[in-house]
This record gives structure tokens, sequence and C-alpha cells, in this order.
């Protein structure tokens, strides 16, 4: 049975807006989307004094505390009693949440309050991240069981790939999954040549210059350092090209240094730190390749950015990133050294013209709007609202018989 009435959703989140990564976009884009055809709030922690709030849907903010180490607001949804009693006046039919701390264990207990189902999306390889932080494998693995303990008491769990959902069952997620896409709120691009050429004007490039890009912060796990590397040796063939790194984050004066003692000059590599978002099209129509060896990203909307442009991309083989990538096909797939991701990208630009269409194959495979994730997302909640429903008519049924049953037994 297919909800007819316009539900209300509660997104839950422990870092937002104005704060960018790839999660906090894929949660404004679902949540722009979905707010002229649910009731939709994201619940989020405070940011900077001095930011408003501008959105097309509702949000509420709880007390927070920065985290410089990651350049971000964190939410303390259970130090805020004024935030909990507005949460709580809310009359929601499921609650979705992205993060997996502080927020989403204050939502399991808001749904559990209300008896309403809770789902939540699988987006970032925390193992990564912990191992990173902690340098202890065996400390990160409990870590990571602990978060497979607390995606347990969701009611189901959203992922992007098999390889994603491989990753979850490895924390000790024994539950249902539902595969869903992420996408992009770019349109495709039928200017490419027009938007190549503004690139050229405006980031001085050569007419058929190669240029490579990286796009997203610029954080070691991102492993920048690592395309730095391969460059060099793709350098060393003679072979000439910029290379963008369009972001910012914390290790961007580290990498600009690494640029330098690698014998890079300034016109090689790029950093052109924070762009605005309507320049992206222009350097993604004019890339040539994408560079993206992270093998952290559970996903990478980048992906779908660049093939939004024609613009096919390198990974890692067996990385979540890569998942969707024949290679030669819609991309380039690449072993785990520098070596090989060096000889992948010296293959990839030999053939200009064979270059250029697996870019347009890219486009035509790997494409998919924030819009069309949308509905399928929503599709997905009104299934488990369903779902839940008929669950809770079920328990109260077999409620009533037991009482009915010792009722009987007494007289």
């Amino acid at each position: 049975m297919v909800l007819d009435k316009k539900i209300s959703v509660l997104e839950a989140m422990d870092v937002y807006l104005p704060d960018v990564d790839g999660v906090i976009n894929c949660v404004n884009n679902y949540s722009v989307n979905l707010s002229d055809k649910t009731s939709l709030t994201v619940m989020c922690p405070k940011n900077r004094k001095d930011y408003k709030d501008e959105f097309p849907y509702k949000v509420v903010r709880c007390k927070s505390i920065y985290l410089p180490v990651l350049n971000q607001y964190y939410g303390l949804p259970q130090q805020d009693a004024q935030f909990k009693k507005q949460i709580m006046s809310g009359n929601y039919d499921i609650i979705h949440v992205h993060s997996p701390f502080g927020m989403a264990k204050y939502a399991l207990s808001v749904a559990k309050k209300k008896n309403i189902p809770i789902v939540a999306t699988f987006h970032s390889n925390m193992r990564q991240i912990f191992e990173s932080i902690f340098k202890s494998k065996s400390f990160s693995d409990s870590l990571c069981q602990n978060l497979g303990k607390l995606y347990n008491k969701f009611d189901e769990v959203f992922v992007c790939s098999p390889q994603v959902e491989e990753q979850l069952r490895s924390y000790g997620y024994t539950k249902k999954v539902t595969y869903l896409p992420f996408g992009t709120d770019f349109e495709k691009c039928e200017q490419v040549e027009e938007f190549s050429e503004l690139a050229n004007r405006e980031f001085g490039i050569a007419n058929r210059e190669l240029v490579f890009i990286y796009v997203g912060r610029v954080m070691k796990l991102k492993r920048i350092d690592f395309i730095l590397d391969a460059l060099k040796i793709v350098k060393e063939k003679n072979i000439k090209f910029k290379f963008f790194v369009v972001g910012k984050g914390a290790e961007l004066a580290s990498l600009k240094k690494y640029a330098k003692k690698l014998g890079f000059s300034d016109d090689e590599v790029i950093f052109t730190g924070f762009l605005p978002r309507e320049q992206f099209p222009l350097l993604f129509s004019r890339a040539d390749l994408l560079l993206f060896p992270s093998i952290y990203d559970n996903f990478g909307l980048v992906k779908v950015e660049g093939a939004s442009y024609e613009t096919a991309g390198v990974f890692i083989k067996d990385s979540c990133a890569g998942c969707d990538i024949s290679h030669g096909v819609n991309g380039f797939i690449s072993d785990n050294d520098v070596e090989s991701f060096a000889a992948t990208i010296t293959d990839a630009v030999k053939d200009y013209d064979k270059l250029k269409n697996i870019g347009k194959n890219a486009k035509d495979t790997l494409y998919i709007s924030w819009k069309d994730c949308t509905d399928k997302l929503l599709g997905e909640y009104k299934r488990i609202i369903e779902e839940h429903k008929n669950r809770s008519e079920i328990s109260d049924e077999k409620l009533k018989k037991t009482k009915k049953v010792k009722t009987n037994d007494n007289t």
C-alpha cells in the first residue's frame, strides 16, 4: 500500500552547512528535492553566530562544539533542553540518520519514544578515519564493531553499492540493506566545448594542453600526495600538463610545500583553494582526467559531477569510489600503487579521441541527478513507513489477544 499523504521526515546530522563535505552535500540535496514533496526538518548543530539558515526546508539546530582537527562544528543534542523540546513537539513519520555519533543516538531515542521507523545511510569508511587518528588497527576494529551495534538498532540501512554493503557487514551489521544511488545537482552538459574555451581564458590554459583535476576536501585520506607522486613520474616521461587541486582543507599548506619539493612549478600544480560552485563546470569541462585515488570514500560524488561534463576519472582497483567503472570504457582503474597510477594516467592520455569517447561514456553510464535519487529515496521512505505501521498493528493485535486470554484465565 502506497501512502497518499504528504509524509513528515526528520533528517539527522552531526555536522552541517555552512561546513561542507560529501555527506553534507548529500543531505542538503536530498532535503532540497524533498522539500516540496514532504514536510522536512533537518536537525543539526549550531554553526558560527553570523550564519543564518536560508533553506526551502526547516532546520532545527542544537548546541555544538567546534572541533579544530575537523574544522567543523559538532552537535551536542543531549545537552540542549530547548532543542529536545522542539524536536519532540514535531510529528514525524520517519527519521533518517546520516552520521553515526551523538545525533544518531539521540535520533534513536526520539524514534523509540514516538514509535516511528528510523533508517540510516552508511556514508563513510570510518575504519580508515579511526586508523588515521588512533594508529591502531585493533582499536579501530573495536570502534567499528561498536558502530556495527549502533547500525543494528536502525530498521534498515541504505548503501550505494555491494562493496559498501560488504564494508558495513564487516562492522557486524546483520539487518537489511537497500541500495540507493548518489547523484549531482549539475545537469548533463551539452556545452562542453564552449565551457572548455571559457576555462582556457579564465584559468590561463592553452588549447589542447593536458589538464588533470582533483575536486574535494584537501585532507590526508584523499591521498593528494599520492597523486603528486604519480604525476612526478608522468612529468619525467616528458608529458606536460596542468593539475588543478580544487578545494580547501587542513593539508593545503603542507601539500603546497610537497609539490615544490617534488619540483613542480606553480604553473604545473595549481591549488585553487575554494572556488564558487558556478566555476566547477568550466574546469570539469576542460579537464582531461579526474584523479581520485581515494580508498576512504564510499562513493565520491565528484565521480558523477565529472561525468556530467564528460570527464572520465582514474580510480583505485576494488575501491568503493571505483564502483561502476569499467576500465577503458567509462573510466580507468589502477592498482593501488604510485607507479601503476602513473602508468594508467600515461596510457589514458595517449589517444586523445579515445579519451574523449570514454568521457562521453562516463556521462551516459554514471550520470544521475539528485532529483532522481530523491524520488527513489522517497519511495523507500513510504515503503518503510507502511511496513512499520503493519508491524505495529500486528503487535497491537497480539497484545490484545494476550490480554484477552489472561482475562479469561482470571475469570
